[in-house]
């Protein structure tokens, strides 16, 4: 695994952005995961424990990685690992989109619309830092409309939340945006390898929701949209 050997910087702004970031998508991914383990049922109900349960595991992680936002950087990848990480942020968003159907398709035109502008950010992001600029500014914006409480679809994970707002949960985007702030912690030298490991990770699962809902009933399903 290739790497440079020159220190990065992770701006002011990137810092305290993504700090929070972590903290509120550790959050959110923990309550979606008790609403997940609380509320689906399925005829093999281990396998619902065992995804609940990997879920509570990243929302930890997610939260423990602020920690190391304040200690010293290590090197910042280059070469193929550069590139795959870069093209991971607006991958992550793509792939989260296709959930409740290929296509720019989902449960309601609020979901649409924040779907489409958080693939754009991320690709705009991703350029930046092909750039070696900042993006904290982007990075803002992002993680407010990423936890925007927006979705209606029927699915366990929604559960909690939509007795807390409403009808609405903020579950959508979460995924993809904690994969978005692990890619720029990678690339900002943040424990890089194992930021890119939990990259990887992220991108798998979205996966396995996009092909498991509707090919082999994977016990996510409830969405209004499936």
């Amino acid at each position: 695994m290739e790497t440079s050997s020159t220190q990065i910087d992770l701006q002011p702004l990137e810092k305290q952005t993504m700090r929070i970031g972590f903290i509120l998508a550790g959050i959110v991914i923990a309550v979606t995961a008790v609403s997940y383990l609380l509320n689906m049922t399925f005829t093999y109900q281990w396998m619902v424990w065992v995804i609940g349960v990997a879920f509570l595991a990243v929302a930890l992680l997610t939260l423990e990685w602020t920690r190391s936002l304040s200690g010293p950087l290590g090197e910042a990848p280059t070469g193929t690992l550069r590139g795959l990480l870069l093209l991971a942020m607006p991958l992550a968003f793509i792939l989260d989109s296709q959930i409740c159907g290929l296509g720019i398709k989902a449960c309601s035109v609020l979901c649409n619309v924040i779907s489409v502008t958080l693939i754009g950010l991320s690709a705009v992001t991703a350029y930046r830092i092909y750039r070696n600029q900042s993006v904290g500014a982007l990075l803002v914006p992002m993680v407010i409309i990423g936890l925007i409480p927006h979705c209606v679809c029927g699915a366990p994970i929604n559960t909690i939340w939509h007795n807390i707002f409403g009808g609405y949960a903020p579950t959508c985007q979460v995924i993809p945006l904690a994969a978005t702030l692990f890619s720029v912690a990678a690339l900002r030298g943040v424990r890089t390898r194992w930021s890119a490991i939990l990259v990887g990770v992220l991108l798998a699962v979205t996966v396995f929701i996009v092909v498991g809902n509707p090919l082999f009933g994977f016990p996510w399903t409830g969405c209004v949209g499936q």
